[in-house]
């Protein structure tokens, strides 16, 4: 970082030339995509918690599980983009416990949350998410964890450990049934809260939902769906011990209680567009920063990855992807498009998730009322699901199957044609590369 002319009247403190606001897998993406593109470009990073920029996949999962720790990378038993000495040995400077609270778009300066004032010559928005809240009293009590964080992640392993807790999942995301399968892992009792009416129903059909709903069923879990958490409750020791569920819509069910002694909350995320907001960028309510296809903001050399751009698809129109997938391409562009690059961002969304012995691949656009094609063994669990929407191939589900997922996203990719008769997808020996 160079000093600017502090000393003229409203001048920065600080200048640089590429100001990374966010400290998660999009910065740390965009920061290594510079580097390699601008040699000598000044880059800071400004992370609001006091860790290098880390992958948060891995927290509900092998880092849940105790089979990696935090201090190596992601792939090499860590969770880190990158180790800390990354950044010195390329001159990427890291700004820890702090924010970006506005930017004056026209000076091109940056105020920060401790009142220092930073000049920039390109910004990037990559502030990601924080974890929404349900509406019902107890939430602060002992043994009630979010998992978003790396620290959020470390109290779950730790409330796990010894075995034998009782563990209250809210919500059935991605988070909450990995939470789910892996506090299990670790020898807990798990019941699942949800008030949709059956698991992911926007993304699976019925019968894919009763599949992977069968998963945990058979495996211990209790789950409600069709119900609400509607309190938590102290034991005698001030810590969580029950939880009061209620059914939700019209029904004759009374409220009951079920004991649990941690409770993990998975209720989707809430995007931080904070800092757009108050420096004036468009802003859409539901996708968060609204780029344009280069994923430029609404104001000259600002930018915008990860969770919280809201991009043009050609599929969704305005669309937003809180994945770990789309948090690296989009950064990977937007880097790119700061450094003189002219890269449009097309992207077919991916995600992944493991879930017991379960290698779970989605690809694409995938819906709960599309026709759904599976190809392989359901019931011993291999097989892809295949989702027509209106005669084209828009999403792909792959249980421990993903042989042909490069193929499968070049299809999707190019809206490929359904069979007049799609039943002939089921048949294992069709070839998907014969599709238009």
């Amino acid at each position: 970082m160079t000093t600017a002319n502090a000393g003229s009247s409203g001048a920065p403190q600080h200048t640089v030339d590429y100001l990374l606001i966010g400290g998660g897998l999009a910065s740390a993406t965009a920061a290594e995509e510079i580097r390699t593109r601008d040699a000598n470009g000044s880059i800071l990073i400004v992370c609001g918690e006091n860790q290098p920029p880390y992958h948060r996949p891995p927290l509900s999962k092998e880092y849940l599980r105790g089979e990696i720790n935090a201090e190596g990378t992601y792939g090499h038993g860590g969770v880190y983009v990158q180790l800390p000495q990354w950044y010195s040995e390329h001159h990427v400077e890291l700004m820890q416990g702090t924010l970006v609270t506005a930017l004056d778009t026209s000076a091109k300066i940056a105020h920060l949350s401790d009142g220092t004032t930073l000049g920039y010559g390109k910004a990037l928005i990559a502030t990601g998410g924080s974890p929404l809240q349900p509406n019902a009293p107890g939430l602060d009590l002992p043994g009630v964890f979010k998992l978003r964080t790396l620290a959020d992640a470390t109290a779950i392993r730790e409330a796990l450990d010894g075995g034998g807790k009782h563990v209250l999942v809210v919500g059935s995301g991605f988070i909450g049934l990995e939470g789910a399968a892996n506090s299990m892992f670790r020898g807990a009792t798990v019941t699942i809260v949800d008030p949709v009416p059956r698991v992911w129903p926007t993304m699976l059909s019925p019968n894919l939902s009763i599949y992977l709903q069968a998963q945990y069923t058979r495996r211990g879990a209790s789950l409600y769906y069709s119900h609400t958490l509607a309190e938590l409750r102290a034991g005698d020791d001030g810590k969580l011990a029950s939880a009061r569920i209620a059914p939700v819509g019209e029904s004759e069910q009374e409220p009951f209680n079920v004991p649990c002694d941690i409770a993990i909350i998975g209720v989707g995320i809430k995007l931080n567009a904070e800092v757009a907001l108050a420096s004036g960028l468009a802003v859409d309510g539901h996708h968060g920063v609204i780029v344009n296809d280069h994923l430029q903001a609404s104001a000259p050399d600002v930018y915008a990855a990860g969770d919280v751009a809201g991009y043009p698809d050609p599929v969704m129109g305005l669309f937003h992807y809180e994945h770990w997938d789309n948090a690296i391409e989009s950064a990977k562009v937007a880097a790119a498009n700061m450094t003189g690059g002219d890269l449009a961002y097309r992207h077919v969304p991916y995600f992944f998730s493991d879930q017991f012995d379960l290698a779970i691949n989605m690809l694409g656009y995938p819906s709960g009322t599309a026709q759904v094609i599976v190809r392989g063994d359901l019931p011993n669990d291999k097989f892809t699901a295949l989702y027509n929407e209106d005669g084209i191939l828009r999403a792909a589900l792959m249980i421990n199957d993903d042989a042909q997922m490069d193929l499968l996203r070049e299809l999707i990719a190019k809206a490929a044609r359904i069979p007049d008769d799609p039943a002939k997808l089921a048949d294992p020996t069709f070839d998907l590369a014969t599709l238009q």
